[in-house]
């Protein structure tokens, strides 16, 4: 049986209170043209496409549809915007010490080298993670050298784990929920010493990591704004949510370019993971009741971010939490194609495909997101098959051959 499905129409969107409370964020994650420069010169960097699925939005009722497919960030075995934001703000952190040490600041170039390892090589990075964030930080730990511990919470793959560790990350499981491995993450940083690498704030963005972070995934929403045809003519954004900051990301960004006229910023959820979705009901930071037992594993959270909190109040017009097989629908879909291209896309990403398909057969939910045939619609597609085996049992394909699919149109 179907699962439920939520929406709420979010009353303090844009009002004066609500940015008054989210002034503080916005100044302190303004300025990210460094990060995005800084990304933008990296050997492994090449823009990732913005696909105009044109059939699909006939299909579905809408005007245009255009998809942000970030299945191929970093390559393939990365597959995902969190590439961008631990990698850089690892990259810093290491520049930072080595100046601190010698007195000159090296580029990300030399951290490669190793010319510096004496000295990063005893810094150690942490986060707790259900998959992408780890993997990422993985990543940028053995590229610009230094040690890297990762934990993950009792839901998350073996898949998942095994590829942080090929990334050469010390991999440790923790008992209970995400919210358990981040407390053991942040404990075992404190009395070691160690570097906490994530998104999530707790002051507003004024601590360097958590910004840095944030800088670095505005290189998504910088290509998506450079390549969506007359970006102020889009009226609705949607962004899958965890702790929030992603879509607060996404969505300040899109804010900030346009400044007026914004078009309907939509969160989507996990049904038994909707902190987002019940902060808004609520007024203020409420965690989440329900069981954390999703397919949408990166978005398996039971609290929202703090700082993100106050962007997504002022920002979002609509939160929707849904259940696991609309995700499932929305997966098989873009990879199918249905005349466009096919996309792989992975589960805790494909939600808000998901929405639009159900609004094909929801009337109350469509009117509700103020869908139409004029509609202008873009979605973020933030990861691709980051656990192949659950993609090919969800999809009925291995995400080999969706790519290959995708060169044969």
């Amino acid at each position: 049986m179907e699962s439920s499905f939520a929406h709420f129409a979010n009353p303090r969107r844009l009002s004066p209170e609500a940015e008054e409370r989210a002034a503080s964020s916005v100044a302190n994650l303004s300025g990210w043209e460094r990060a995005v420069g800084e990304i933008r010169s990296w050997p492994e960097y090449g823009e990732q496409p913005l696909h105009s699925l044109a059939k699909t939005a006939r299909r579905l009722g809408l005007g245009e549809l255009f998809f942000k497919d970030e299945s191929q960030r970093f390559g393939r075995q990365l597959g995902s915007f969190k590439a961008l934001g631990a990698p850089y703000a690892v990259s810093v952190l290491l520049a930072d010490a080595v100046e601190n040490e010698t007195g000159r600041r090296p580029t990300s170039a030399q951290l490669r080298t190793g010319e510096f390892r004496e000295i990063t090589g005893r810094i150690t990075v942490c986060v707790a993670t259900d998959g992408n964030q780890g993997k990422g930080l993985a990543f940028a730990a053995k590229t610009f050298g230094c040690r890297c511990v990762v934990y993950i919470h009792g839901h998350v793959s073996a898949a998942r784990k095994d590829a942080m560790e090929a990334y050469g990350a010390i991999v440790i499981r923790v008992d209970g929920e995400y919210e358990a491995s981040v407390n053991r993450a942040k404990e075992d940083a404190r009395m070691n010493g160690w570097s906490f690498v994530s998104s999530t704030s707790w002051d507003d963005y004024r601590a360097s990591l958590p910004r840095n972070v944030m800088s670095g995934y505005m290189v998504m929403v910088e290509e998506a704004i450079a390549q969506v045809p007359s970006l102020d003519g889009i009226t609705h954004v949607f962004m899958a949510a965890g702790v929030g900051s992603i879509p607060a990301a996404v969505f300040l960004g899109i804010a900030q370019r346009l400044k007026a006229s914004l078009p309907r910023f939509v969160v989507v959820e996990p049904s038994e993971a909707d902190c987002c979705y019940q902060s808004a009901k609520a007024g203020g930071p409420t965690p989440s009741a329900g069981t954390l037992r999703t397919i949408m594993a990166g978005l398996a959270c039971r609290e929202v971010s703090p700082a993100a909190w106050t962007l997504l109040d002022w920002l979002v017009s609509d939160f929707v939490t849904i259940p696991d097989d609309w995700a499932e629908d929305g997966m098989r879909a873009l990879a199918d194609g249905g005349g466009d291209v096919p996309i792989v896309c992975g589960e805790s990403a494909a939600g808000s495909t998901g929405i639009l398909i159900k609004c094909l057969t929801d009337d109350a939910l469509k009117r509700a997101l103020g869908l139409d045939a004029s509609s202008r619609v873009l979605l973020f597609g933030c990861e691709g098959a980051t656990d192949p085996g659950i993609y090919t049992r969800i999809v009925g394909s291995t995400p080999e051959a969706v790519f290959d699919r995708q060169g044969g149109r």
